[in-house]
């Protein structure tokens, strides 16, 4: 089975090694990250960021997934591949909300500033979950968005749980658990690497939203889950995606790679 991480950096090594031992021997995974590199710092780039999702998604299918999952808490795009693509996608913010909801209230934890949290939010009444949900810990400060980048910047220090990431985090953790959440959602895939180590020191379950879309988006293409594909527009969108590809990229290279695909 070919699994399509849709969003994620391509690089030399397995492709989000953290969900090997989760998944079947038999699931591929492959990534498909989007060209535009346009960063959600606000409704409009995040509608934009959804595009270059879509064609990702789209050319996924293309190259013969059978599963796509979306490897953003922000789902940038899921209705539009959901409507198009003829394959089972599943949106981690949609399949990890899901997830918390089921533990009963639940608070999300993020890597990401206040100025973020609209994604969170938005999402929460999209999927039906504001009311489960104690509210957003933000472990990041504005100051982190300054350095983003390279192989000292913010999101390579999320991904080994360098520094004082992981002291953070779970202070943040520890605090909604004191609020009264009965389990921690994380509210950026880039911090599935992580996962497993805030996970042991919890006092909650906590919840990594990209393994649980992963987990489902297998499931369902193992079923046969239905999914009738509409006129995708391949071409169009494509030619969408050139127009802007070609910007500076705007510094996330985990949720907004520009790369030639």
């Amino acid at each position: 089975m070919r699994l399509a991480l849709i969003g994620t950096l391509r690089n030399l090594g397995p492709v989000r090694p953290e969900l090997g031992a989760m998944l079947p021997g038999s699931v591929e995974r492959l990534a498909f990250p989007s060209r535009l590199g346009v960063f959600p710092s606000d409704p409009a780039a995040r509608d934009m960021q959804a595009i270059g999702h879509l064609e990702a998604g789209l050319s996924a299918v293309e190259a013969g997934a059978d599963a796509l999952v979306l490897d953003t808490l922000g789902d940038y795009g899921l209705a539009a591949l959901r409507a198009s693509a003829g394959v089972p996608v599943v949106g981690a913010g949609e399949a990890g909300m899901a997830r918390a909801a089921m533990q009963g209230s639940f608070a999300i934890v993020t890597v990401w500033p206040a100025s973020m949290n609209f994604i969170p939010h938005d999402l929460l009444r999209l999927y039906g979950h504001a009311g489960a949900c104690t509210g957003i810990y933000n472990a990041g400060e504005e100051a982190d968005l300054a350095a983003l980048s390279g192989p000292d910047g913010y999101l390579g220090r999320i991904g080994e749980g360098g520094g004082d990431i992981l002291a953070r985090v779970r202070a943040s953790m520890a605090r909604a658990a004191a609020d009264g959440a009965e389990a921690i959602l994380l509210g950026c895939t880039c911090m599935s690497p992580i996962a497993a180590r805030l996970a042991e020191r919890a006092l909650v379950p906590v919840i990594n939203p990209l393994a649980e879309a992963a987990l489902q988006a297998v499931e369902a293409a193992r079923e046969g889950t239905p999914c009738p594909a509409k006129a995708a527009r391949l071409a169009a969108v494509r030619a969408m995606v050139d127009a802007l590809a070609d910007l500076p990229e705007e510094a996330c290279p985990v949720c907004v790679l520009s790369e030639g695909l």
